[in-house]
């Protein structure tokens, strides 16, 4: 009994090494697609978008009835924070784009994305996505107004309530 035992000891040991192998070279890949993927988002979303945020900011706020001074002010600083903004959400992102990817298609898009081609195309989503975020903003408005109204006339809304008792509601 005390053989059986030790063989069959042995050979969990000997099936456990294959499957650890295998979980350091899970982790090796993950480590690497982790470090790709930092490479990934520095290259769509590092120094050459912060240039285009601050000229977009700027261009804003020329059109400002505003001090020169002020403006200036306006421009360095919505940079600054938009810039802190978008490190966070990218280092919080960094992850799932490891999990989405694989280490071949981040390897792709960076050799993409690493070509004047793919730098033109990084800066031109950046105004496609600032426009497409203006276009879209009064559709989403009369949408959730119309969804307000639909939902108002289905369930008893708060406002309505308030309204009909003359007492604010929370």
């Amino acid at each position: 009994m005390r053989v059986l035992m030790v063989l069959a000891l042995g050979l969990s040991l000997f099936a456990a090494a294959p499957a650890t192998a295998q979980d350091t070279a899970r982790d090796g890949d993950a480590a690497h697609r982790l470090a790709l993927a930092e490479q990934y988002l520095e290259l769509t979303q590092g120094a050459n978008l912060r240039k285009t945020v601050e000229a977009y900011f700027e261009e804003a706020f020329a059109k400002l009835d505003a001090p020169a001074e002020e403006r200036a002010w306006l421009t360095e600083n919505m940079a600054a924070v938009f810039e802190t903004a978008m490190d966070a959400t990218f280092a919080d992102l960094t992850d799932d784009v490891a999990e989405i990817y694989t280490a071949e298609e981040l390897e792709a898009m960076i050799a993409f994305f690493d070509t004047p081609m793919g730098r033109s195309i990084t800066v031109k989503s950046f105004d496609f996505g600032v426009r497409l975020q203006a276009v879209m903003m009064p559709h989403l408005a009369a949408a959730f107004a119309q969804l307000g109204e639909k939902y108002c006339a289905r369930f008893e809304c708060g406002a309505t309530e308030g309204a009909q008792t003359g007492k604010p509601v929370d």
